[in-house]
């Protein structure tokens, strides 16, 4: 990649309770990623956690000091907590990953491939299109509200993808400036207000077969209620972003 004195690469982990997570992942992302000879650095957002997940975070840095902490109090949610490591970011690409590692840091090849080679704005990880691999996939009543989820997405926000919700997407810094001042969303479902953001700027999205292991460990329960925020989330984003007919995404 680029040479001077710019990072190649940005990693913005969001973390919520995730000390154990950090301290089993983020050693074998930060040797992957020096094994590669890139300059980067690993932002990890601790999301106003409840555990040791700060306390963590900075044990890291000393061992390895590309790992900077932000901390946020009081929580923001998945969506807040990427927003703000994504803006405070430097490298010339940045990617976003969720702690649990369910895409592992190996995939990142493939995305930055689209950036750099493809000429696209933003690469984002995908479960559902031809390639992927996924293993132990989710309880069937968590895959059938997936299912529904991902119609209400294109009927009411966004066409043309069939896996929003990845925890594993990469962009141009360019592509960050442009589309996280416009994201609202502090849920969950922030990405879909990102694909929104990015097809309304004109920004060119690849979608990436990716690897993918569940963790039935997930730090976002599903239940009744849920399922009744997030829905009206939706309809929230579609609102804030004057959505009238679902935009489909540039390729």
């Amino acid at each position: 990649m680029g040479t001077g004195s710019v990072l190649d690469l940005s990693v913005v982990i969001p973390a919520y309770n995730e000390e154990e997570r950090l301290r089993q992942n983020v050693p074998g992302i930060a040797e992957f990623l020096r094994c590669k000879d890139l300059r980067f650095e690993i932002l990890v957002v601790n999301d106003g956690s409840k555990d040791g997940t700060a306390r963590t975070a900075k044990e890291l840095a000393k061992i390895y000091p590309m790992v900077q902490l932000i901390d946020l109090q009081p929580n923001r949610g998945k969506g807040g907590a990427v927003r703000a490591g994504m803006l405070a970011a430097n490298g010339r690409f940045v990617l976003f990953t969720d702690a649990d590692q369910s895409t592992p840091i190996g995939e990142v090849d493939k995305l930055l491939d689209k950036l750099e080679i493809g000429g696209y704005g933003v690469a984002i990880g995908s479960r559902a299109v031809r390639g992927a691999e996924v293993k132990h996939p989710q309880a069937w009543y968590r895959a059938l509200a997936g299912k529904l989820f991902g119609l209400g997405t294109k009927l009411l926000c966004i066409r043309g993808v069939g896996d929003t919700q990845c925890g594993f997407k990469a962009m141009t810094r360019e592509a960050v400036q442009k589309i996280f001042p416009r994201v609202t969303s502090n849920t969950a479902i922030f990405d879909i207000e990102l694909l929104v953001v990015a097809t309304r700027e004109g920004c060119r999205v690849a979608e990436v077969p990716v690897k993918w292991v569940n963790d039935p460990d997930t730090r976002i329960p599903y239940n009744l209620r849920s399922a009744l925020r997030i829905w009206a989330e939706l309809f929230r984003i579609r609102r804030v972003q004057h959505v009238s007919w679902p935009p489909k995404v540039k390729r």
